[in-house]
């Protein structure tokens, strides 16, 4: 069946050759492999080598990421306004600036006060230039045809902790953390700036008809009052939340847990390390069914997915062949589901403000992301228990599938293709 946003699609000049498809796709891609292996993955690198240096505590400076991807969760809806309204290109221009300036700036951090300092205003830029914003980009630019450009996307973006994690590991070896982050603040510089002012499209580029109302700020007003009654997105803002949540809470508690069960340093990073393939392995399914995958039957799958991922973890032995297990159900889920998260606002509740949308669904979600290590971590301290922890995460996970289902459930009664 040929895609109704092709018919009307005219050929673009060759000046914006750069906006079609591949080119700008690839290129956002890398960007989002630099700002996650550098920031996201990165950060947990650097903690050791402050803690040999100033003897503060692992808590008190992973709090700082904390900080800093609660903040980014806050600015996501003024981050999608700010893209209805202006596009990405100089938003998201203006992130990796930000982002260079102050990696440098945490590369001469003496203090706690100067890291957290640091890091809410790296959040700020954390809006601006990790998924959330591309999708909203994305989504506004192909319309209808987002689909394939945002697998494509998470595809390449799937590589960000095999390329960073690594990179990051071996400079750290051999030069000092200042030195390292200065590196990684000159990529930033030379990689994601250039990137995101040559390949996000103006504001008047883009092609889907829908971007001519989001100038308008009483449509936009109209438009978000309806949405906010739409019980269709409170269910997925319920059920992206509890993903998110989910992911946070067992990513950042995975290692320390299963160490505290006894499982051996191998044992851990080998399982750990299959994560990232099945994520990938889940995204290239995608893009091999294209527009024939059907959301419902994606989320159906993943809903259950997550939650039996979690399973395995707590009622499996503590082995190597469960908790490759675990990482492939749990990776192979993950890697749908944000594929998912990019695609499904627009299909099942309309492109008009889209953007504004993305970013209501991706407030409480990222906010969700920053908190849930922190009230995990409660729940396992005030318990003394890894599996009550873990029962927990579970039942958020169970949230997520609630979510989902009663999203199905409204959009059926509402007619919605």
């Amino acid at each position: 069946m040929k895609r109704a946003s092709n018919i009307a699609m005219p050929t673009p000049p060759p000046s914006s050759r750069r906006y079609t498809r591949g080119p700008m796709i690839w290129a956002l891609g890398w960007a989002q492999v630099v700002s996650w292996g550098t920031l996201y993955y990165g950060f947990p690198l650097f903690v050791l080598p402050m803690q040999r240096e100033f003897g503060w505590s692992l808590t008190l400076m992973n709090g700082a990421l904390s900080a800093g991807l609660l903040i980014s969760g806050l600015c996501t809806y003024g981050v999608g306004a700010w893209i209805d309204r202006f596009g990405g290109r100089g938003l998201m221009t203006l992130g990796s600036v930000g982002t260079a300036v102050l990696l440098v700036a945490w590369s001469q951090v003496h203090s706690v006060a100067m890291l957290y300092g640091v890091w809410l205003l790296l959040g700020v830029c954390l809006a601006a230039i990790l998924y959330e914003p591309a999708f909203m980009v994305i989504g506004r630019h192909f319309g209808s045809d987002a689909r394939h450009a945002i697998t494509t996307l998470t595809l390449i973006a799937g590589f960000a902790s095999t390329v960073g994690v690594p990179l990051i590991e071996t400079l750290l070896v051999h030069l000092p953390w200042r030195s390292v982050l200065l590196l990684l603040a000159a990529l930033h510089a030379v990689i994601c700036v250039p990137i995101h002012w040559w390949f996000v499209p103006p504001h008047h580029t883009a092609e889907t008809h829908i971007a001519q109302f989001d100038n308008d700020d009483a449509n936009a007003r109209r438009v978000m009052r309806q949405r906010l009654r739409d019980p269709v997105l409170w269910g997925m803002a319920l059920w992206f939340t509890a993903y998110s949540a989910t992911g946070a809470g067992l990513v950042f508690q995975l290692v320390p847990s299963q160490k505290a069960l006894g499982v051996s340093s191998a044992t851990l990073l080998t399982a750990v390390a299959l994560i990232g393939p099945a994520q990938v392995a889940g995204r290239v399914v995608m893009m091999w069914l294209g527009e024939r995958a059907d959301l419902r039957v994606l989320g159906a799958l993943t809903t259950s997915l997550v939650p039996l991922s979690i399973l395995i973890l707590i009622l499996g032995p503590p082995t190597l062949p469960a908790l490759a297990l675990f990482a492939c159900v749990f990776g192979m889920a993950n890697g749908v589901t944000t594929i998912l998260r990019g695609i499904a606002p627009g299909e099942w509740l309309g492109r008009e403000h889209l953007a504004r949308t993305m970013g209501l669904i991706g407030t409480p979600m990222l906010v969700m992301t920053a908190l849930t290590p922190l009230l995990t971590a409660a729940v396992w301290s005030a318990s003394g228990s890894v599996h009550i922890m873990q029962w927990a995460v579970f039942a958020i996970a169970l949230c997520g599938a609630l979510g989902f289902w009663f999203a199905v459930l409204m959009q059926g009664r509402g007619g919605r293709n």
